[in-house]
């Protein structure tokens, strides 16, 4: 049997996020400078995602920092029909998802901080690297 590849591995994490949290409609990992690296669904318009999360932790990042509040942690778009949760995973990558409605936003919330507590350490630059090749 042969291992998967990194970006293999990153779409089954993702997928068991996605498929584990009712109202989750989409999951994807971005880069903070605009370019997607893995996403889980496949009408999840992942290229326009990264850039306008980039976009968004650009922002929200500054006012952070013109706040003097800390680091960015997560950010929270709330739309008519839906959510759009942003959590970094570090300086350079940010676990993106967008939600029904009636998603609980606790346990989406809660599903994304465990991803990146328990497989950040996947989410290395040399991963991200053979991820988008």
């Amino acid at each position: 049997m042969t291992e998967a590849n990194p970006q293999q591995r990153l779409r089954w994490l993702l997928g068991d996020v996605l498929m584990g949290t009712p109202g989750l409609r989409a999951l994807a990992l971005v880069s903070t400078d605009g370019l997607p690296l893995v996403a889980v669904d496949e009408h999840c318009p992942v290229e326009e995602l990264a850039t306008l999360v980039a976009g968004i932790n650009g922002l929200a990042g500054g006012l952070t920092a013109l706040l003097e509040l800390g680091g960015l942690k997560r950010t929270v778009v709330t739309l008519d029909e839906g959510t759009l949760v942003l959590m970094s995973v570090d300086a350079t990558a940010c676990l993106a998802a967008y939600t029904s409605a009636d998603c609980d936003l606790s346990v989406a919330a809660f599903q994304m901080a465990r991803l990146v507590e328990q497989a950040g350490h996947v989410l290395t630059p040399h991963v991200r690297q053979e991820a988008t090749r």
